[in-house]
């Protein structure tokens, strides 16, 4: 049998209408087509590109409203610590005043205390001595009236047993 060798590229009249027909829708798509494409292709392009610009500067906006954020919260925790230790601060003084302040009253009802002690103290003690007073003249005068009533007595008992010697 005996070989044919087919070439490597063949052109038969099929490929040479389709090369021609190629041709020519490039050259129908150049004439009409190209310019319309190309203006929605570049639209198209720049809308992106404008899409992408804002997207950028949003992203550097975002980045610094964030950083901004995170200043005023830092701010804020400082101001809250703040608040915080003069809080705490005004506290103390006032715990402190209130402490001097009941010390002071305590002082005073102290004061009060003695100063009424030592007044009914000394009512008490006048009062003893009135008493020993009015006592010691109650002694003296039963006293006094015993040795006048033993005096009077003997006297008595005396003239009485002149007078009984007498009559006898």
């Amino acid at each position: 049998m005996a070989t044919t060798v087919m070439p490597v590229v063949s052109v038969d009249i099929n490929m040479f209408w389709q090369i021609i027909n190629f041709f020519i829708l490039v050259f129908i798509f150049n004439k009409y087509f190209k310019k319309p494409i190309g203006k929605m292709l570049e639209s198209r392009k720049e809308k992106i590109t404008s899409d992408l610009r804002e997207a950028e500067e949003n992203k550097k906006a975002a980045m610094k409203l964030q950083k901004e954020s995170e200043d005023i919260v830092r701010k804020a925790k400082i101001e809250a610590n703040e608040i915080l230790k003069n809080a705490e601060k005004k506290a103390d003084e006032r715990k402190e005043s209130i402490i001097t302040e009941a010390k002071s009253q305590r002082d005073k009802i102290i004061k009060t205390a003695e100063m009424e002690a030592l007044k009914i103290k000394s009512d008490a003690k006048a009062m003893v001595q009135e008493e020993v007073k009015v006592l010691a003249v109650q002694l003296a005068e039963k006293l006094i009236n015993e040795k006048i009533n033993s005096k009077i007595e003997s006297t008595l008992i005396d003239e009485f047993i002149e007078e009984v010697g007498e009559e006898r």
